[in-house]
């Protein structure tokens, strides 16, 4: 018999392996893909959503959106390549927005911040001077000092949470403390009324019948009559004027008539 030889050379079909990794990403933040099969490369569906390293698997989000990233071992010795695919979901990164409100309250009263950005959550950095209500945004004052409020958007798929503050400042209402002095005068006469807290300013009701000096407390008797003076303390910080009151009774001088 006349014979002829010719070799061939079976090669073992490329495997592309199983794929793995966190298929959430924010925007601008970064995830990985492995495989369990080494020497394959990376490659994605859509690069104005994800891109990835081709050898790394590296992905890093670009635009909110769904991509489907590919794993690709080259075939050799006839074999078509193989290829194994994961998606990856791109998540827009949250926004706290912009605040705003009345950054002053009084103890005991209430402002109230709120955000351009709805959906998020309030807290205080120190409860003991200030309070804010969750939802609301209302801030009620608890004791003088300064608190900073902050309101905190959730971040979702693979996203960070977003966060904005500000500051608010709580005073303690003033006092206008306990009023003295002498509750009668003649007509052109004077008594001086007086506080047990400075700082704040006289006034009568009527300066018909008696007229006071603000900063002095001095009355001078005018017509017989009663009139109301007032002590004022300015408040400041969001807090009211503090104010107090106390009667003075004029009495005409009396006259001697004609011997």
């Amino acid at each position: 018999n006349a014979t002829a030889t010719r070799t061939v050379t079976v090669t073992a079909a490329p495997v592309a392996g199983t794929l793995s990794g966190n298929q959430n990403v924010c925007v601008g933040l970064t995830t990985t893909f492995s495989s369990t099969q080494t020497g394959g490369t990376w490659s994605s569906s859509n690069t104005a959503i994800a891109t990835i390293n081709a050898t790394t698997g590296v992905i890093t989000g670009v635009a909110a959106g769904t991509a489907t990233m590919t794993y690709t071992v080259v075939g050799t010795g006839g074999c078509p390549n193989a290829t194994a695919t994961r998606t990856v979901t791109v998540t827009a990164a949250p926004v706290a927005g912009t605040l705003s409100g009345n950054q002053n309250v009084c103890v005991g009263l209430t402002t109230t911040f709120s955000s351009t950005q709805t959906g998020g959550t309030w807290s205080s950095s120190n409860t003991a001077i200030a309070t804010i209500n969750a939802t609301t945004g209302v801030i009620t004052g608890v004791a003088a000092g300064t608190a900073t409020m902050t309101y905190t958007v959730v971040g979702t798929g693979g996203c960070p949470n977003a966060t904005a503050t500000r500051d608010v400042t709580v005073t303690a209402a003033p006092v206008s403390g306990t009023l003295s002095g002498n509750q009668n005068v003649c007509v052109g006469l004077t008594t001086t009324f007086s506080s047990t807290q400075t700082g704040g300013t006289w006034s009568s009701s009527n300066t018909a019948i008696a007229t006071i000096n603000a900063t002095t407390g001095v009355i001078t008797g005018v017509a017989a009559g009663t009139a109301t003076m007032t002590y004022t303390v300015v408040g400041t910080g969001g807090c009211p004027n503090a104010t107090a009151t106390r009667d003075v009774t004029v009495t005409a001088a009396p006259v001697s008539g004609t011997l």
